[in-house]
């Protein structure tokens, strides 16, 4: 197990950290100090078997946990977020660091975060929990593209789904009080047939909202004014007022917003999302 504060001995040396738990089980010294400097050089830590963890910077001393855990040769790592008291830069980089160890190393990894981008970006599949229940187990791309209830699709993806209340009209129309969205016959009657009332979830990621500077010639808009922006620099997330909603929407950072407050988005059909209101599971 590597523990989120690395639990490192403070009065023993790298080295006497690593080979504790060999120790522990009686491994000959010769053993000891073959596994210790093999997975030294594997973590390119080497040069700090003689430092204390004093010595050493969080970078070094999530190494060092690691190396610990790895010189038993264990059929599984358990890993508690093991990244969180690393600054930010540092994080980024010891998350490529962990992939690439895991391949290399073939060891099954039981990875714990709250950080949904280590998630995403590490796990081979991902299972999320809400208070302790599983919501979902997928491949990373599946748990985005297709996520299995409202808690999944509010939890995973930046900035979060935008979700709306809306009411199963009988014309294929989602009433949402502050617009109303058509949907395609076949979306509507398999949604009406797998809710357990009337009353659904309407959700689309801000990637997936389209904005329109005017009306013209476009089916199917919604109005919306416009509350603020958010330049990140890559992407601008607009946030749109709609009624007592607030939209998100990302565009890129070169869309011009020229003083105007009125604009009109869109929600591609097959980009959107359908939720029992009374379940919160995904209805198709």
């Amino acid at each position: 197990m590597v523990f989120q504060s690395y639990a490192l001995y403070p009065h023993m040396t790298v080295f006497s950290n690593m080979a504790f738990p060999l120790e522990n089980f009686k491994v000959s010294k010769d053993e000891i100090q073959r596994r210790v400097k093999e997975v030294a050089e594997l973590l390119q830590i080497e040069r700090l078997l003689d430092r204390k963890p004093s010595q050493l910077s969080g970078g070094q001393r999530q190494r060092v946990a690691l190396g610990r855990s790895i010189v038993r040769e264990p059929q599984a790592f358990l890993m508690d977020e093991p990244l969180s008291n690393l600054d930010a830069k540092l994080r980024v980089y010891m998350r490529a660091e962990l992939k690439k160890l895991q391949k290399e190393l073939g060891v099954t990894t039981v990875y714990v975060t709250h950080d949904q981008v280590e998630a995403m970006t590490m796990g081979d599949r991902v299972a999320i929990l809400n208070e302790g229940v599983l919501q979902q187990y997928d491949p990373p791309n599946r748990v985005y593209s297709h996520p299995s209830n409202v808690f999944v699709a509010g939890f995973v993806g930046s900035p979060p789904t935008n979700l709306f209340d809306c009411t199963l009209k009988e014309e294929a129309v989602l009433d949402a009080i502050e617009f109303k969205y058509p949907v395609p016959k076949d979306i509507w009657e398999t949604a009406k047939a797998a809710a357990t009332s009337s009353e659904v979830i309407l959700g689309v990621r801000p990637q997936d909202v389209r904005v329109y500077k005017d009306a013209k010639a476009k089916n199917g808009l919604i109005e919306t004014n416009l509350y603020t922006t958010e330049p990140l620099g890559d992407v601008m997330i607009l946030d749109l007022q709609v009624g007592a909603y607030i939209v998100k929407a990302v565009v890129s950072p070169d869309f011009k917003i020229e003083g105007r407050e009125k604009m009109w988005i869109r929600f591609p059909v097959d980009k959107v999302y359908l939720f029992d209101k009374k379940t919160g599971n995904a209805l198709m």
